[in-house]
Parts: C-alpha cells; structure tokens; sequence
C-alpha cells in the first residue's frame, strides 16, 4: 500500500505545484494590469488638462488677435490716436495741358536760348 499511496500522491503533488504556480502567475498578471490600468488613467487625465488648457490658450489667442484689443492697446498703452483722414486736393492738370518738348529741341532750344535765339 505504501508503493501505491506514494504512486498517487506524485500525480497530486505535480497538480498541486502546476495550479500554485498558474495561480501566482495570473496573480502576477492581474497586478501588471492593475498597474497599467493605472498608468493608462493618469495619462487620459493628463491629456484632458492638456485639451483644457489649449481650449484657455485658444480663447486667449483669439482676444488678444481681435482689432478691437488692438485697437484698445495701442491707445491706451501706446498712446496711438487714430489717424484724421484728410483729403489732399491736387491741382487738376489735364494732359493736354503739358505740351511735350521733343528731345532733340530741348537741348537745342536749352543752348540757343542761352544766346538769345529761338528754335522753331
């Protein structure tokens, strides 16, 4: 009887060994989980104030590019006033008005002028 118990009991033992085994390996893959499901947590809360602080950062972008703020910063802190729209009136000549002097005349004219004569 004693060559049969310990026949039994070395299937037992291996059962017995292979199941602590299975149960400290899935333990150990439960706690690795765990810990990534943690990780994974504290990286989605970290990207939602991330997109938070973009949305405030967008907001404050998009006031600060505004022409009214501009507008308002350059008065008040610059000291800029608006500029007076005045309208320049020009003398109207008409191009007829201008006679062209040919340039071949013109020196020519310049020169003699200078003695007293006149070219045609």
């Amino acid at each position: 009887m004693t060559d049969r118990k310990r026949a039994m009991s070395k299937p037992f033992f291996v059962l017995a060994a292979l199941s602590l085994a299975a149960i400290v390996g899935l333990c150990f893959f439960r706690s690795n989980a765990s810990h990534l499901e943690y990780r994974l947590s504290n990286i989605e809360k970290s990207i939602e104030r991330c997109s938070v602080e973009e949305e405030e950062l967008r907001r404050e972008l998009s006031s600060l590019t505004s022409t009214i703020r501009i507008y308002s910063y350059c008065k008040e802190r610059l000291g800029m006033s608006t500029a007076r729209s005045e309208i320049v009136r020009m003398p109207s000549v008409l191009v007829a008005d201008v006679i062209p002097v040919e340039p071949q005349k013109a020196w020519r004219s310049s020169l003699f002028s200078f003695f007293g004569f006149t070219v045609n």
